[in-house]
């Protein structure tokens, strides 16, 4: 697709769209959740918009960015990959899924929807938040995913659309962000119009800032929330630990209080008292009783208790020194798996001897450093505390002793959900290596901020207890509290992005529109430009056409001022009716094409007889074709008794209009007048005419403007055959009145013919009664004429006079009226317009004692339109007779209300 005006800015463009997906997924790992997660991938949009641009040509550097980026991304302490491992299986496959998500997205955008901040539609809108960024974007989310809980140590497949959900929402962030801000950026391509790009950087740039500090400083409250959490849970460990390490302290003193109470401390006391405490506490490995003698008493001692145990017990471990006690292990249980220990000298053993000296030994229970019991399986850490058991006069008669397991304690003391949330290492001294941990590898990788500890202090001895935040819990924790945020980011920027789009279309429309008024504007100057050429050129006709009739007229009218000779004089006058009627011609013509372009005209619809009009027309154009020696030819198909319903004057102004032309252009050959029906209902006819000529014929680059108003298809026509142009547009405005068309077929010098068709319903045959008689005598007629026009009058008068009538002459219609009421009258000419009282009042007021039948009146009048026809007959009149009136006209009419028998 063409955007770049030259190869050399779309080259600058490739390379620096490359650059942006790898140093884009570079500077965005800074704001992942916990390292883990990017909530804002702007990569995705850059790699949509730059195969939408480049196709498949940007497939290679795609590819290679997003493998570069995959194969360095690591944390701060460079110890694992902080976002996608580094392995290179795994890079491959996320690229490959960066690449399918990249294609399938351009495809929808070149060869469906288009450019994002170009929609014309705004469904296209929806189809692209909902296709290609929320859809579209599973496919990278998926396939990096599964590379990543496969590859990479740090993702569990467990949480495989947990992830996926994450990956897929920064995706759609970044392609409904990155899209309209980096085609913003891109050169206006030839012919585009501008979108508001200023605007759209301004938005997405807001919009990328507002999603990267929140995640900022969301993940900044998180870990703070996480550690004052995790320190909350160091202070229940610690509570928890010191509160099972007394119960071990508890234990001891215990077994030292039954001894201690007991005169008589025999083998079967001490087991009843120590099973009791081995079922209570899990974590005690062995109970003793110890008594301590002088060396003297070593073997009555071993004597005794050879007794007790029926076999042979020798005193084991020589004192260290001279006059130490002996401390010897007497009874012990469980005794099946510690029967080795009895008859053991403690006070052997250096460790056990410097506790047991502690001075602190007769106010608490005194334990021994961890020892590392060999009498397990592995070797298990523990501790002894002695608890001293004293007789008369304050001496020790022994120790109650405990072993107790340390992991024990540590794993009671702890609960799982802690111990998952933990890196836990106890420590005897802080430089010692750690007697317990439950994820010593974890512990090594903790960062300094990750780091809590405190002490355990009993017995003499004192722990350190070091605990470290697991990554997989603080991970948790930041992917179960942002997926709330995240997906209230994705909304909020979806609702923005569309509002965005929507404002941006509404421009691109408001653009659109203008340019096309613009358009408009400029064609419509132009064919203003040529209407108004062509009405100068119509007026120059015009003034051509009505100075030739009136030409004659003022000129034949002066020379028969000074003729006095009758066949002159005669000739003179059927020259001046002949440029009269040519007069009057013109005049309608200007008035049917004004009322036309008003709209003001009415088609009447009354029944006619279409064969009297057909025989009409040709009795006009017989004559005029032989004159010119052409051929006149009518071809005629009309149903047989069969009447239409229309407009007949206008039909017959039609065919006048082509006939006329068709005659005037056509110097030999011949003029075919064509007329065909075919019914289309019981009760509707399609009526079919075509006048056909061998005429000099009309260009086919001329039809078009043929039928416009005041225009020929050559100027020069008007100088060579006459006329105003106004026939042809009459004529197919006519038809269009009718529902009808009106057509062209014309080659030049073969000739035209024209054709128009129209539906008109059919009905029976009117039968008019012969109301003319020879026994008619209109001169017997009594007249009323209203006239106010002295000329007319004359005019009127004469006309009269030569039927032999007398008329009598009023010159308003209250004058009328006056003379009806006084005298009887066998007729009325009433003119229409009059001062005082025009003749359609006086009418009305007639007709309110004189019906139609009583006295017939009769419109003269200049008001010649069918509307005024139709309000003629509204208010009363009987007839309408339009001025300039023929005497046949007048006569006619007259004859049609004159009584039969009037002599």
């Amino acid at each position: 697709m063409r955007i770049f005006t030259s190869t050399f800015q779309s080259i600058i463009f490739y390379i620096l769209f490359a650059l942006a997906y790898y140093l884009l997924g570079i500077g965005l790992t800074a704001f992942a959740f916990n390292s883990q997660i990017v909530p804002i991938w702007l990569p995705a949009g850059v790699a949509l918009i730059g195969c939408y641009i480049w196709w498949w040509r940007f497939i290679p550097p795609l590819f290679a960015a997003a493998i570069a980026f995959n194969l360095n991304i690591f944390d701060n302490s460079a110890h694992e990959v902080m976002l996608v491992g580094n392995t290179f299986t795994q890079a491959i496959y996320i690229a490959f899924g960066v690449i399918i998500q990249a294609m399938v997205g351009a495809a929808l955008l070149r060869y469906w929807l288009g450019n994002p901040l170009y929609f014309r539609k705004r469904k296209n809108i929806a189809y692209f938040i909902a296709v290609v960024a929320v859809l579209v974007s599973l496919l990278s989310s998926n396939i990096g995913v599964f590379a990543l809980s496969n590859f990479n140590p740090l993702y569990s497949i467990e949480d495989h659309w947990l992830h996926v959900i994450y990956w897929w929402l920064g995706d759609i962030l970044g392609v409904l962000i990155a899209s309209p801000f980096l085609l913003s950026l891109l050169p206006k391509a030839p012919g585009q119009r501008r979108v508001l790009a200023f605007e759209t950087i301004a938005v997405c740039s807001i919009l990328f800032i507002s999603v990267a500090l929140t995640a900022q400083i969301y993940e900044r409250e998180n870990s703070k929330n996480t550690i004052k959490i995790a320190e909350r849970e160091v202070e229940v460990i610690e509570n928890s630990l010191y509160r099972y390490i007394n119960q071990s302290i508890i234990a001891v003193q215990s077994l030292a209080s039954q001894v201690q109470s007991s005169s008589e401390f025999n083998e079967q006391d001490f087991y009843a008292s120590a099973n009791k405490l081995l079922e209570k506490h899990s974590f005690i490995k062995a109970l003793s009783w110890n008594v301590q003698i002088t060396q003297a008493q070593r073997q009555a001692l071993s004597d005794t208790m050879s007794k007790i145990y029926r076999k042979n017990i020798n005193i084991v471990g020589d004192p260290l020194e001279d006059d130490d006690p002996v401390v010897v292990v007497k009874y012990i249980a469980p005794l099946k798996s510690n029967q080795k220990a009895v008859g053991f000298n403690v006070y052997s053993n250096p460790d056990r001897k410097a506790s047991l000296q502690n001075p602190a030994i007769k106010y608490l229970p005194i334990s021994t450093k961890i020892i590392q019991l060999v009498q397990t399986n592995t070797p298990t850490p523990a501790y002894l505390l002695f608890a001293p058991v004293y007789g008369q006069n304050e001496n020790i008669k022994g120790y109650a002793t405990g072993v107790f397991l340390a992991h024990k304690i540590i794993e009671q003391a702890i609960t799982q959900q802690q111990s998952e949330m933990f890196s836990i290492d106890v420590f005897e001294y802080d430089n010692e290596p750690a007697f317990y941990s439950n994820d010593s590898q974890n512990f090594e990788q903790a960062t300094q901020s990750q780091l809590m500890s405190f002490n355990i202090n009993f017995g003499g001895q004192q722990w350190v207890i070091k605990l470290a935040l697991k990554e997989n819990y603080v991970s948790q924790q930041n992917i179960e509290m942002s997926l709330f945020l995240l997906m209230l980011q994705t909304a909020v920027c979806l609702l923005i992005i569309v509002v965005l789009m929507l404002f941006n279309q509404q421009q691109l429309e408001l653009s659109r529109q203008v340019a096309e008024r613009t358009n408009s504007l400029v064609k419509a100057k132009k064919q203003s430009d040529l209407a108004n050429s062509a009405k100068s050129q119509f007026l120059a006709n015009m003034s051509h056409e009505i100075r030739t009739p009136l030409n004659a007229i003022i000129g034949l009218s002066s020379l028969a001022k000074k003729d006095d000779d009758a066949e002159k004089l005669h000739n003179y006058l059927e020259k001046i009716y002949s440029s009269s009627n040519s007069l009057l011609n013109l005049i309608n013509d200007v008035l049917d094409i004004s009322k036309i372009e008003s709209q003001h005209l009415i088609l009447e619809s009354i029944a006619f007889d279409p064969k009297a009009l057909i025989k009409r027309i040709d009795t006009m154009f017989e004559q005029s074709a032989e004159n010119k020696n052409i051929k006149w030819m009518i071809k005629c198909n009309l149903p047989v008794d069969t009447w239409f319903v229309g407009d007949a004057m206008r039909i017959e102004q039609i065919l006048l209009n082509l006939c006329s032309n068709a005659i005037k252009f056509t110097n030999d050959g011949s003029v075919t007048l064509d007329i065909d029906t075919e019914f289309v209902s019981i009760n509707k006819v399609k009526l079919s005419i075509k006048v056909t000529d061998t005429g000099i014929g009309i260009e086919k680059s001329q039809h078009n403007t043929l039928f416009n108003a005041f225009t020929q298809a050559d100027s020069s026509t008007s100088r060579k055959f006459g006329g105003t142009g106004l026939g042809l547009t009459i004529a197919k405005e006519l038809c269009q009145l009718m529902g009808g068309t009106l057509n062209l077929q014309s080659d030049l010098g073969k000739g035209s013919t024209f054709s128009f068709t129209v539906n008109l319903h059919t009905t029976e045959p009117e039968l008019k009664p012969n109301v003319i008689s020879k026994d008619i005598n209109i001169a017997s007629l009594n007249i009323l004429v209203a006239e106010d026009n002295p000329v007319n009058q004359m005019v009127i008068k004469a006309m009269l006079g030569s039927l032999g009538i007398v008329p009598h002459l009023v010159e308003n219609g209250e004058e009328a009226i006056e003379m009806i009421k006084k005298q009887a009258f066998d007729l009325v000419l009433m003119d229409c317009q009059m001062p005082v009282m025009d003749g359609y009042k006086a009418t009305e007021l007639v007709r309110e004692f004189k019906s139609q039948q009583e006295l017939p009146i009769i419109a003269l009048t200049a008001d010649a339109m069918p509307e005024d026809k139709i309000k003629a007959k509204r208010v009363g009149f009987n007839e309408h007779l339009a001025k300039p009136v023929k005497l046949t006209k007048l006569t006619e009419c007259l004859n049609q209300f004159v009584k039969v028998g009037t002599k």
